[in-house]
């Protein structure tokens, strides 16, 4: 029996066990719940007690009764501050002020007394701090530690990196980035980022829209709190083998607030540099500003943010010595060229030291929210971000030492643009309906400073002239529609849901289509400089110096690609209070994807080229238990497996569009040879002058025998990547603010 066939089955049975349940049920991810207990002084459970949830904010409420066992859940409410009221006749009335955290859920157990002891009672048992329910491993990063916690630069997300088990993966590493977040050494492109319950990655690169090319796309003033979930055993949450961020935004409330924040970095106030002992003189400044309030009092609300930023921080360029400048060594001349590679090695030095760098962007945020009526609430949020620069496509503010010169560098522009609408819906006193429909965008485009071929000196300088990865641009248009409907029975509740990410992609990457002249050691004619099979032999920089480049590398073919896709997903989740101490979680995803045919090629000597996979298989069962061991600040214990898909980034899809073998070619030329040589450029000119913004690049037909080509392709018998996880935790609370775990 196949693995897949034996996960096939295995959710299979997930699903008749879930839907076999009498009552199933569980909060948004994106929202929170509030749970609890009405009973009398004897213990004895109250049916049909009035149970009314108010936000503090902006006082609508939401109200229902407890159910024949006395018990009630009320799902799907935005993450804020909420006073709970219960009443019964001939009953004192019981207050609790309560805030769940975002994709939690409170639990409060409320006990009457006769309203001939007592008519009011203000304050319940304190609602407690740790969730005896929810078994997933995560964490949240509330309000006051992203208002309070310094952080260079001001990316909230750099706070998940206080969360155990997050570090940053170095793949995406630099000084002033922490790249992708790896959690449980899992690479960072598996994880995923939600923003109020929609979708805020990138499909293209697996990352968070903008990815890590410009600094944040949310100003930390309009974040509420994010949850980050290593071990998401809910299975709401998909498409991430690693964890899953949910964000929770801002809303208006009935009360006019706002802020106002100004940041300065000023190099004259700070250190050196470690390790190099250089200051440039540089600034980072950021300011800003938030407002909310009622637009119309307990209806309809607003919050708005602006926040801008200019980072000046000049890159400092070091040649690959460590140097600042190109000093030749008694190996780079003999007494005829000495002058000619002292003045190449002044020129070449010319290149080193301080040039200009900046990055500039501004992020807006703003938000609608409308009580429609009793039972539906509306909410509106919009958010645009936009970076732009100099010298910021190899630009690092932590770190200005770079071996790029500015010739090699190049000017970036990114920008990030959502609508989203979410209407959360009470279609009876048990049923709840959550749906988002989100249009979303996101346009990066890189520009070369230079249009010379580039020009690789080994040991010295790494290239100069126009960059291999510049130009570049790549626009990616999504839309993502989701629905979740909730059953809330208290004891024993469920929900299902379904959702659509349509993706629409346009790449342009000519990676190579400029040229690039190397200069290695290489033997010549000691009369002439050219190359020669038994010469004298050159070092890089004196062979710079002559003109006499050893290596000549160019890539042809179409620089453009459409890499489509369509993601679909379905998934029931089932959350049992089997008793007052032990909690089930059992659910099962399905998540399916497919791409449109265009672009594609098949090459008939490599029949599995210019194909995509579609699995059709990749159901994913996922069980979480936790119990609680005593009733009075009781010792948690957590137990959860479950099968976690990951996403295939689209460059890939773009690979294989790009990559079958028939149109792209590359060519590498060896001075040396004397074949390649006789179709060698002369330096600095390349082969072929495709132009900066050229779609497609025709090699010329004198050097079709010195080409190659590469295809890329799928195994016959892909599977989508998945990961297992399974997590044992013990939870303690020792007071009202402390939690060891």
């Amino acid at each position: 029996m196949t693995l897949a066939r034996l996960h096939g089955i295995v959710a299979l049975v997930f699903v008749f066990f879930i839907f076999n349940c009498t009552r199933l049920g569980a909060q948004d991810a994106s929202t929170v719940a509030i749970r609890g207990t009405v009973s009398d002084a004897s213990g004895a459970r109250i049916a049909g007690a009035q149970v009314d949830v108010v936000s503090t904010g902006t006082a609508i409420v939401r109200r229902l009764r407890s159910n024949d066992s006395g018990t009630f859940a009320i799902e799907m409410l935005p993450p804020g501050e909420y006073w709970v009221r219960v009443y019964e006749r001939g009953m004192g009335k019981q207050e609790q002020q309560v805030r769940p955290e975002i994709g939690g859920a409170a639990q409060i157990d409320f006990v009457l007394l006769p309203g001939t002891v007592r008519q009011e009672v203000e304050v319940a048992s304190r609602a407690t701090i740790v969730d005896a329910v929810g078994s997933d491993v995560s964490r949240v990063i509330d309000e006051k530690t992203i208002d309070e916690t310094p952080v260079n630069g001001r990316r909230f997300t750099d706070l998940a990196l206080l969360t155990p088990g997050v570090t940053q993966d170095p793949r995406g590493l630099t000084a002033g980035s922490n790249g992708d977040l790896s959690f449980g050494g899992i690479r960072g492109y598996q994880t995923s980022f939600l923003v109020d319950g929609a979708d805020f990655n990138n499909g293209f690169f697996a990352q968070q829209q903008g990815r890590f090319r410009a600094p944040y796309h949310f100003s930390n003033d309009v974040v509420q709190e994010f949850r980050v979930s290593s071990n998401a055993y809910g299975a709401e949450t998909g498409r991430a083998g690693g964890a899953v961020i949910n964000v929770a935004t801002k809303s208006g409330t009935n009360q006019m607030h706002g802020s106002a924040f100004y940041y300065l970095r000023d190099s004259n106030l700070s250190a050196s540099f470690p390790f190099s002992g250089i200051k440039p003189n540089g600034q980072q400044k950021q300011w800003g500003f938030t407002v909310g309030g009622p637009l119309k009092q307990n209806k309809i609300f607003f919050f708005t943010g602006w926040d801008q930023h200019n980072f000046d921080d000049p890159n400092v360029m070091r040649f690959l010595t460590g140097q600042p400048t190109v000093i030749p060594t008694i190996a780079d001349y003999d007494p005829l060229d000495q002058g000619l590679i002292v003045a190449q090695a002044a020129k070449l030095s010319q290149m080193g030291g301080d040039y200009h760098a900046a990055l500039d962007g501004s992020a807006k945020f703003l938000k609608v929210d409308i009580a429609l009526n009793a039972k539906n609430y509306l909410s509106l949020r919009g958010n645009t971000s936009k970076f732009e620069g100099a010298n910021n496509v190899f630009f690092d503010p932590g770190n200005p030492v770079t071996n790029s010169p500015m010739s090699s560098n190049g000017e970036e522009t990114v920008r990030t643009d959502s609508l989203l609408a979410s209407l959360t819906s009470t279609l009876s006193e048990r049923w709840m309906s959550h749906a988002r429909l989100q249009f979303s965008r996101d346009l990066e485009q890189s520009f070369a400073n230079s249009t010379d071929a580039r020009t690789k000196i080994y040991g010295i300088v790494d290239g100069f002239g126009r960059s291999t990865m510049l130009p570049r641009e790549t626009r990616e248009h999504r839309f993502h529609a989701a629905e979740t409907l909730s059953y809330a029975n208290g004891r024993n509740d469920w929900k299902i849901g379904v959702d659509a990410l349509l993706t629409w992609d346009y790449n342009y990457f000519p990676s190579m289509y400029g040229g690039e002249f190397e200069f290695d050691n290489i033997r010549v004619n000691p009369w002439t400089f050219a190359p020669m099979t038994y010469g004298e032999r050159l070092t890089p920089l004196r062979a710079y110096a002559h003109n006499a480049p050893r290596y000549y590398m160019q890539s042809f073919g179409s620089a453009v690609s459409h890499p489509d896709s369509r993601e679909y997903a379905a998934f029931a989740q089932d959350s049992l209070r089997l008793t007052s101490h032990l909690g089930v979680n059992l659910g099962v995803r399905y998540d399916l994807r497919t791409y449109p045919s265009n672009g594609l090629q098949v090459n008939p000597i490599w029949p599995t080229s210019g194909k995509l996979p579609s699995p059709k298989n990749d159901f994913a069962p996922r069980v979480a238990v936790a119990y609680a061991f005593g009733d009075h600040k009781p010792l948690m214990v957590r137990a959860g497996y479950g099968w976690f898909y990951t996403r295939i980034p689209q460059i890939y899809e773009s690979s294989v569009q790009t990559g079958s073998g028939l149109g792209q070619s590359f060519l590498f030329l060896d001075a040396q040879q004397a074949a390649q040589g006789r179709v060698f450029p002369t330096y600095p000119s390349p082969l072929v002058d495709c132009g900066v913004h050229v779609t497609t690049c025709v090699p010329p037909a004198s050097v079709d025998r010195y080409l190659t080509t590469e295809i890329y392709a799928f195994d016959p018998h892909f599977q989508t990547p998945f990961v297992q996880q399974a997590s044992l935790t013990l939870e303690k609370e020792m007071s009202s603010k402390l939690v060891v775990s």
